[in-house]
């Protein structure tokens, strides 16, 4: 049986920081590093991490894509986390994107548009 439903795929050199999403007036501020994406799809991404983020935490990621203008800042959900075998990061760690729409915790339709451009430019490359 088959868990995701989304196509995974890799963009070479892909990279991003995270914040926890706070609610009410409470600002945060994006992590000082960047991390590297393992994967990504329309429904969720992979990355290497330092920091311990607990399952469950609502958090925001901005993705730096090279080439595109302007980076990705998704609401998304930590669903796992897994230490690295590698020595250059401590952990692994899988989100969920919030799903897309104009409501309030979901993600802007205009980024689902820009993961299926990305999906279709770089699935083929993946596997």
């Amino acid at each position: 049986m088959k868990k995701r439903k989304c196509k995974r795929f890799t963009i070479p050199g892909t990279t991003l920081f995270f914040k926890k999403r706070k609610f009410f007036f409470f600002k945060t501020e994006y992590s000082n590093n960047y991390y590297p994406v393992l994967d990504l799809s329309k429904g969720g991404a992979s990355f290497l991490c330092n920091q311990r983020i607990k399952p469950c935490s609502s958090i925001i990621v901005k993705i730096i894509i090279p080439g595109m203008e302007n980076p990705l800042e998704i609401i998304a959900t930590t669903r796992w986390i897994a230490r690295n075998r590698e020595e250059s990061y401590r952990f692994q760690t899988g989100v969920s994107f919030n799903t897309y729409g104009k409501g309030r915790n979901q993600n802007s339709p205009q980024i689902l548009k820009k993961l299926m451009h990305l999906e279709a430019s770089f699935y083929k490359n993946y596997n």
